[in-house]
């Protein structure tokens, strides 16, 4: 319910995890889907130490909308889920307020039906290193006010069409 997500991990050992919905259901069903990436603004960077955001493939629908009573689950399964073969982006260099794109993700994981659902994790947080102080980024999530600087998923698809002619 915040401006931002949250990724990585802080000092006082708290562990940052995110979760990502897209609606993808405007896909055709012949669509066939030719690249995948995820866009992302960085709202604020205290990452002391670099790290890779990991694009994990992990359908949480089953504890959507995350509550109180839910999210541990979701939580849990971030970290034991399958990254993409491509990560966002590493944290060295990165610039608050400017949007960063991940490079080309699996196709196959798009869900033309529904929503596709991804989790970003730190690759500190799944190789469990102790964290050498805040190592934590914070990019715009999608209740952010500037809509530019909200996800986004772009999916390049091309779809084929079916013609009935008829001889005049």
């Amino acid at each position: 319910t915040n401006n931002y997500l949250r990724v990585g991990q802080t000092a006082s050992y708290h562990v940052r995890r995110s979760f990502l919905k897209f609606d993808t259901s405007d896909i055709p069903d012949n669509g066939t889907v030719s690249q995948v990436n995820l866009k992302l603004t960085v709202y604020l960077d205290q990452s002391v130490t670099n790290f890779d955001v990991q694009i994990v493939k992990q359908d949480w629908s089953g504890q959507d909308p995350l509550s109180d009573t839910n999210r541990e689950t979701a939580y849990d399964n971030c970290l034991s889920g399958d990254a993409d073969d491509n990560i966002w982006r590493n944290t060295n260099g990165i610039s608050e307020n400017s949007t960063y794109t991940s490079g080309n993700l699996s196709t196959s994981w798009i869900n033309k039906e529904g929503s596709t659902y991804y989790s970003l994790r730190s690759s500190r947080d799944y190789n469990a290193n102790k964290p050498n102080g805040d190592e934590c980024i914070y990019p715009y999530s999608a209740e952010s006010t500037t809509a530019s600087y909200r996800p986004v998923l772009v999916v390049v698809y091309t779809a084929s069409q079916n013609y009935t002619l008829t001889c005049a």
